[in-house]
């Protein structure tokens, strides 16, 4: 059987996840640095162990658990989030950086997107590719703890795009008139997975080039925005916590009292 028609009880058992055991929440992350991303996030967990499935770990947070999947790209990330989503864990976070298309975002403001655009190619199978919604509710929530604790955070059109080498200004210019601000490689396909499976999805994503200025990662960063990226970079998996530890008070409340 293909993998979209599969049930949910093929990954339970996959994983050895007992139905209603499944993580409060799934963060994912992208970047090539996955072995220092890996263990920075699984340092804040406790219990952590290492699923079924390589780079998929789940550890404890409080009273509940969480999984982590450092997947770079699209066709990577939709793998895990599908797992999940599927499985019943209610939020799914996108976490990692993203290059601006608005010429005003400063490197370490954090987007935390309203709507995204999927040109990924892996997005359109799972929901419409032309504007995903994420989550309101957990996204006024994730701007409001990122400005607590003094990083900036904008909201706005967010395009998911295949490849960080396939973009030219051109491309830029033109996505720039669509009112696009921001553009990633995973966000879109999360939150197509979300869609398709009742999950809720949400993004923080934080602002590293600046392609409106012909910017790359290789392009040196000032002392003062490699300090505004390195904190933004940190913060983004403690706000993820935050969600997902609010997610799972309405969800022991719920079932105090259905």
């Amino acid at each position: 059987m293909a993998i979209l028609d599969l049930p949910s009880d093929c990954w339970h058992s996959a994983l050895g996840i007992a139905k209603g055991q499944q993580p409060t929440a799934l963060v994912l992350e992208g970047t090539w640095w996955r072995e220092r991303a890996t263990r920075n996030r699984l340092a804040c967990l406790s219990d952590v162990r290492e699923t079924a499935f390589p780079d998929i770990f789940i550890g404890r947070h409080g009273n509940f658990e969480v999984a982590y999947c450092c997947a770079y790209g699209a066709a990577r990330a939709v793998e895990p989030a599908h797992i999940f989503a599927q499985m019943g864990t209610p939020l799914l976070i996108q976490i990692g950086t993203c290059g601006a298309v608005d010429a005003a975002l400063e490197t370490g403001t954090v987007m935390v997107p309203d709507r995204v655009i999927g040109r990924d190619g892996v997005s359109q199978h799972y929901a419409a590719t032309n504007g995903i919604m994420l989550d309101a509710a957990n996204s006024v929530l994730a701007r409001k703890i990122l400005d607590r604790n003094a990083v900036p955070a904008t909201n706005g059109l967010h395009l998911t795009w295949p490849s960080l080498f396939a973009q030219s200004d051109a491309m830029c210019a033109e996505w720039a008139n669509e009112g696009v601000r921001t553009v990633d490689m995973e966000t879109a396909a999360v939150a197509a997975v979300a869609h398709r499976f009742g999950a809720s999805a949400v993004a923080t994503l934080t602002v590293w080039d600046a392609l409106s200025a012909g910017k790359s990662f290789l392009d040196p960063l000032t002392a003062a925005q490699s300090a505004a990226l390195a904190k933004a970079d940190t913060l983004v998996f403690d706000v993820a916590l935050e969600l997902a530890a609010q997610v799972e008070q309405a969800r022991n409340s719920y079932n105090k009292n259905p």
